[in-house]
């Protein structure tokens, strides 16, 4: 993987393309892979669906429980965090800080309804984008989310979902964002629907594929199997005082065995000549280990990553890779 990495970087240079690691960007690698398609799709906490009501985070057997998932790529952050911010932090506010890097989700769950909340998600600011590059050292983003996450299961085909994100920046409060969800899931379908709002302070991207906005209004849909996954998906997106565009997303994501699933997808951006390819790779499925009461109805990778080639009017202007290295207690 790590070679394949490195054979991309030297192919990016020869076409002048600049190549930018975002090894932070946790929890995003799968709906990174698949085009940001993921908006009726179903994923665990360390592979999170676009849609809140999408957050998977119990077996089906577990009526009552708590889980946290514990990711081992926020070693990078912290390294980081002591070079650059934690002289200006209390002790108390450092081992907070220090195990958000660490932990990236704990959910708490009793019959019908789940909570969970995501400690830290780095989000890239609209300013924020040249901070993440692979020459200079690979820096923390400024901007923070902290999201809590209610799933209600209404009916065995009809999971609705809310999430409230507080955003940071410089550990100072920066508003807050709002999402609200629902997937239904008629015969062999799973039909999708979101809408996202993010404060007035100014635009996030939780990875440089979101073209959002202030807010936006998502329709998807999506057929997912054991063995494969398709997705389509269809935002209207609009910011205060300037007309909505509409986004098409697709997706698909192929599982030849079960420690191995092959992800691509791609998005086309209609108000500028932009386009995405991106494609990835999850490895190690978790289920593989558990009993089988303690299994996931989706897939759990351990190690996911993603890769994305931005193009402008047909030419590959900027590559982009994610990765993330999570297993759920």
């Amino acid at each position: 993987m790590i070679r394949c990495l490195f054979i991309l970087l030297i192919v990016s240079r020869s076409f002048g393309m600049t190549w930018t690691p975002l090894l932070l960007q946790s929890g995003v690698a799968r709906d990174f892979a698949m085009g940001g398609a993921t908006g009726a799709m179903f994923g665990s906490t360390s592979a999170t669906s676009a849609n809140p009501a999408g957050i998977v985070a119990f077996p089906l057997s577990k009526r009552t429980g708590v889980s946290s998932v514990i990711q081992a790529n926020g070693a990078f952050g912290v390294r980081n965090y002591f070079e650059n911010s934690a002289e200006k932090r209390s002790s108390l506010s450092e081992l907070g800080d220090v195990a958000s890097h660490f932990v990236r989700s704990v959910s708490a769950r009793h019959r019908w309804a789940a909570v969970t909340a995501i400690l830290a998600e780095p989000v890239m600011h609209r300013s924020d984008s040249s901070r993440f590059d692979g020459e200079t050292g690979k820096q923390l983003l400024a901007e923070y989310q902290t999201s809590v996450v209610l799933n209600l299961l209404l009916h065995p085909r009809v999971q609705v979902g809310g999430r409230v994100d507080f955003y940071s920046r410089s550990f100072q409060g920066d508003g807050e964002g709002f999402t609200y969800g629902v997937i239904l899931k008629p015969r062999g379908v799973q039909v999708g629907l979101h809408y996202q709002r993010f404060p007035v302070t100014g635009p996030r991207w939780l990875h440089p594929l979101d073209r959002r906005i202030d807010k936006g209004t998502t329709a998807s849909v999506a057929v997912q199997q054991e063995d494969y996954s398709l997705a389509f998906q269809l935002g209207n997106l609009s910011s205060s005082g300037a007309l909505g565009f509409l986004e098409p997303r697709v997706g698909a994501e192929f599982r030849p065995v079960r420690a191995v699933a092959l992800r691509a997808g791609g998005s086309l951006f209609t108000r500028s000549h932009g386009s995405v390819a991106t494609f990835g790779m999850g490895l190690v499925d978790a289920n593989w280990f558990r009993d089988k009461s303690d299994r996931l109805k989706v897939p759990d990778d351990v190690l996911t990553v993603g890769i994305a080639i931005l193009y402008d009017k047909g030419k590959p202007v900027h590559g982009y890779s994610t990765m993330t290295l999570a297993w759920r207690l």
